[in-house]
C-alpha cells in the first residue's frame, strides 16, 4: 500500500487524494479491558492535511509531525502536505503547509527538533522539477529551505529522518542515485550532512557491496560516529531476497548495517544473508551503552510467508557482534511488515508495531522484554474504522503509554468514501 514511485532522476509523490472529519473519540480496546484508544486528531486533507508520518514528543508533552498530502496546496490533486503541532491539551495546529514551489511537497519521514524549538525534516518532492528538500520550521511557523537536492550525484527522494547534533549540523540519508555504475539503475544511495548555514557536505557514496538503498534515518553517538542501515545490497548475488517495492527475488543482496567514524571511515558491521539473521533491516535505535537494535522486514523462519520468511528483532554492538534476539514464526505473526523503528524504555524493554498484523490484520503493538519473551500488547481497531488503521511508528509517554499516527482511516464517509480509506488519524494509547 502507497509504494514509492520512482523515476530515474525524480522521486514522483504518492497517488492519493482525499477529505476527512476532526474527530475526538475514545475507545477500548476490544483485546484488554484495561487498554484505552483514544482519537486525539483525525486529519480532514484540507487545511490539515492527509496521511501522516511518525509522530515526534518534547518534555512537555506537545507531539509534532508532517503528513504526506493534503493542506491548502491543490498543485495537484493530492495536495502538498503539512507540518503539524497537537499540544498537550490535544489542541491541533498547522505550523507550516508547503506550497509545491521551492519549499518542498510530500514530506515521508519523522521530524527532529533542537533545543529551542525549531524542527528539521526532508520532502520527498519538491518544486517543479520535483526535487528533494531538507527544510527547518521555526516555532512561529517560518520555514526555511536548507537544501535542495538538484543533481544526480548527490541524493533525491528524500523519505528518511534526520539526525541532528549540538552545533546544528544535519546528518540524512539518499535512498537512490549516487553512484549510477553500482548495479542499480537507480544508484545505490548516499549518506551526506547538511550544516546550519545550509553547506552540504556528501559523506559516502555506496557501492551496492556495501549496501544499497539506506533507510531508516542514522544513528548518532556521543563521539560522533553515525550508524544505519541499508535495505538491500551486501551479498550481491545473493537471490533469496525479495525486493521491498515489489516482492519479487533479486540478486542484489538482503542488506547491512554500517558504521561511517566521526572521521569519515566507512565499516560494514554486519551482511544479512537471510536464513537465520533476516532480509531488509529497517532503521536502528542506540542504548546507553551503544549496542544497536532494529528489525529484519523479512528471512529467519523461511516456513512462515515462505520463502521469504516473518522478519527477526536483532542487536549488534558498535564493533559488529550480532545477536538475533527473536525470530517470528507462523505461530506468532498473521502477517509481516514492520512498521519502522523500535522503541526502547528505561527497563531495557522493546517495543515496535506491525502495520498489517493483530487479531484485525490492521496492525498491532507489541513488546519484547529483556529476556525476549515477546508479548503482543494491543491489536489496533478493525479496518474501516473511525479509529484508523495501518500504524506507523510511534513514541512512549511519560506513564508506559503510546502515541502513534494511523496512516489512513478517520471519517471514511467524508474522507475517500469510495476506497474506504481515510486521512489518518493520531492515537494515544494507554494502559
Amino acid at each position: 500500500m502507497f509504494r514509492k514511485q520512482l523515476s530515474t532522476s525524480i522521486c514522483k509523490p504518492h497517488a492519493i487524494a482525499i477529505i476527512a472529519l476532526f474527530a475526538l473519540i475514545a475507545v477500548a480496546s476490544p483485546s484488554a479491558q484495561a487498554q484505552t484508544f483514544t482519537v486525539l486528531h483525525s486529519f480532514t486533507f484540507n487545511p490539515d492535511g492527509a496521511f501522516p508520518n511518525p509522530l515526534i514528543r518534547d518534555a512537555h508533552g506537545n507531539l509534532y509531525g508532517t503528513t504526506r498530502a493534503g493542506g491548502g496546496c491543490f498543485g495537484g490533486s493530492l495536495g502538498c502536505g503539512t507540518v503539524y503541532k497537537i499540544d498537550n491539551t490535544g489542541k491541533e495546529t498547522i505550523l507550516y503547509d508547503f506550497a509545491a514551489g521551492n519549499d518542498g511537497l510530500d514530506p515521508q519521514s519523522a521530524l527532529v527538533r533542537d533545543e529551542t524549538g525549531n524542527l528539521y525534516g526532508t520532502t520527498q518532492g519538491g518544486n517543479h522539477l520535483g526535487a528533494s528538500t531538507v527544510f527547518k520550521v521555526a516555532p512561529n511557523g517560518k520555514e526555511t529551505v536548507l537544501h535542495v537536492f538538484t543533481g544526480l550525484t548527490t541524493g533525491c527522494c528524500q523519505d528518511s529522518p534526520l539526525a541532528l547534533d549540538a552545533k546544528g549540523n544535519l546528518y540524512g540519508m539518499s535512498p537512490y542515485v549516487g553512484d549510477l555504475n553500482c548495479g542499480r539503475d537507480l544508484g545505490c544511495g548516499t549518506l551526506y550532512r547538511v550544516a546550519r548555514s545550509g553547506k552540504f557536505t556528501l559523506l559516502h557514496t555506496f557501492k551496492g557491496t556495501d549496501g544499497a538503498q539506506p533507510e531508516g534515518g542514522l544513528v548518532r553517538d556521543a563521539k560522533g560516529n553515525l550508524y544505519g542501515a541499508t535495505l538491500i545490497g551486501g551479498d550481491i548475488g545473493n537471490n533469496a531476497c525479495p525486493v521491498t517495492n515489489n516482492d519479487r527475488r533479486t540478486p542484489f543482496g538482503c542488506g547491512t548495517i554500517f558504521k561511517l567514524d566521526a572521521k569519515g571511515k566507512f565499516t560494514v558491521l554486519h551482511t544479512f544473508k537471510q536464513h537465520a539473521d533476516g532480509s531488509i533491516p529497517l532503521g536502528l535505535i542506540q542504548d546507553a551503552a551503544g549496542n544497536l537494535y532494529g528489525e529484519a522486514t523479512y528471512g529467519g523462519d523461511l516456513k512462515c510467508y515462505p520463502p521469504y520468511g516473518c522478519g527477526t528483532i536483532f542487536k549488534i554492538d558498535t564493533h559488529g557482534k550480532f545477536t538475533v534476539l527473536f525470530t517470528f514464526t507462523s505461530a506468532n505473526t498473521q502477517n509481516p511488515g514492520f512498521t519502522g523503528h523500535l522503541v526502547i524504555d528505561s527497563q531495557g524493554n522493546l517495543y515496535g508495531a506491525k502495520s498489517y498484523d493483530g487479531d484485525y490484520a490492521d496492525g498491532s503493538l507489541f513488546k519484547l522484554d529483556p529476556s525476549w519473551n515477546l508479548t503482543t500488547l494491543f491489536s489496533f481497531p478493525t479496518e474501516h474504522s473511525t479509529e484508523g488503521f495501518h500504524p506507523v511508528d510511534f513514541v512512549l509517554g511519560s506513564k508506559g503509554d503510546f502515541y502513534g499516527s494511523m496512516l489512513v482511516g478517520g471519517h471514511i464517509e467524508i474522507c475517500d468514501p469510495k476506497n474506504s480509506g481515510g486521512c489518518g488519524t493520531v492515537y494515544h494509547l494507554s494502559f
